[in-house]
């Protein structure tokens, strides 16, 4: 396996090769009540993979700039044919067509070419008004059952380039889990993911319609090619908590956490050394450029702690009485749960060197992933 991933809407995938065989003779057979490609395999006892689809769409695309600066658009009727055990992505097409929208053709419009809803194809449609556009599968998948574009009648043995020919031959379907990687050939699994960033190819759609141009080398103006690239923190936020909890809350990565330090008083109204013991601490940890969170509330110890792990702050400091006759704070790191304590002396340094070790920790991690 490779390190090949995609967006389900350009996902491409190894195409299955098909075993040549002869085309047959063209062959009308009656199909009553037969309607969509489940039925169809079934009433004639065939794979999915033997039959056409035939889908109608309607896109509007670029037709025109009008003196103001406007685009204006024009409806185009598409007839996509993609085989039968195979769905179409409405993405390749709208892409490959260069379209602002698509919508699916209504029945009229469907008959107005000459193909009927339910039993089409494009043998003996009206080309004239129509982009026929043609999977790439198809012209290897000799002898599919299509529509005959009457009801209650398909064809048999329709082979591409003897019963008709296609505008545009490219890759119209989706990539679904089990079909092969294009780049090694293994299994392609779908799991869930986040769109934390993008990339948009904007094109000249906005910048005629705004007239924003440039001069080239010639002095001859032309509207700007535009891009648009984006990262959203919001869900990048919420992806890294998804892959960084437990069931106690969060386990941020220093690289990204609001804080690298939580740091717990245990001080009481009967005990001022350690609150005066924890402010210090606190002043002398953002000296050395860590950035703490400072838990001085009226609360219990086990709240203060529960809420320290839903919170997820890397490494969290432990203030407490006993601790400080003993001339130590505890210190747990968040990602092992791993607790141990620090000489009173070597606070800084030792807090240092685990928020070390914590960044340490991410750039193993990301050479991994850049090795693997």
């Amino acid at each position: 396996a490779c390190n090949y991933h995609a967006n389900r809407q350009v996902a491409t995938f190894g195409k299955p090769e098909v075993d040549s065989v002869a085309p047959l003779s063209l062959e009308k057979v009656a199909t009553p009540g037969v309607n969509t490609i489940e039925a169809l395999a079934e009433f004639l006892q065939i794979p999915e993979a033997q039959t056409a689809k035939a889908i109608f769409m309607v896109a509007e695309v670029e037709d025109s700039q009008a003196a103001d600066g406007s685009v204006k658009t024009r409806d185009q009727f598409v007839f996509a044919v993609v085989r039968g055990d195979m769905e179409l992505n409405e993405t390749k097409l709208t892409n490959a067509l260069k379209a602002r929208r698509l919508r699916p053709a209504t029945v009229d419009e469907i008959r107005a070419i000459g193909a009927e809803p339910g039993y089409g194809s494009p043998i003996g449609v009206d080309r004239s008004q129509i982009v026929l556009m043609v999977d790439d599968l198809i012209p290897g998948s000799p002898n599919l059952v299509a529509g005959a574009n009457e009801i209650d009648a398909h064809y048999k043995n329709v082979n591409y380039g003897r019963d008709y020919e296609a505008d545009l031959v490219l890759d119209l379907v989706a990539a679904a889990e089990g079909h092969a990687c294009p780049q090694c050939g293994a299994p392609l699994r779908a799991v869930r993911g986040v769109e934390v960033g993008n990339i948009f190819k904007l094109g000249t759609k906005y910048s005629k319609a705004l007239g924003a141009t440039y001069l080239d080398e010639n002095g001859e103006s032309h509207p700007i090619v535009m891009g648009s690239y984006g990262i959203g923190s919001g869900r990048l936020i919420a992806s890294v908590i998804e892959h960084h909890n437990d069931e106690n809350g969060i386990k941020w990565p220093i690289s990204i956490a609001p804080y690298h330090v939580m740091l717990v008083s245990l001080a009481t109204p009967k005990t001022p050394d350690v609150t005066a013991a924890a402010e210090q601490m606190y002043a002398d940890l953002q000296a050395a450029g860590l950035e703490v969170l400072y838990d001085d509330r009226d609360e219990r110890a086990g709240v203060k702690f529960n809420d320290a792990d839903l919170l997820g702050i890397p490494l969290r400091l432990t203030v407490g009485g006993r601790g400080l006759k003993n001339g130590v704070v505890e210190m747990k790191v968040r990602r092992t749960g791993e607790s141990s304590e620090i000489p009173l002396d070597q606070l800084v340094a030792g807090v240092q060197a685990a928020a070390d070790a914590e960044w340490a920790f991410i750039n193993s991690r990301l050479k991994e992933e850049a090795l693997a």
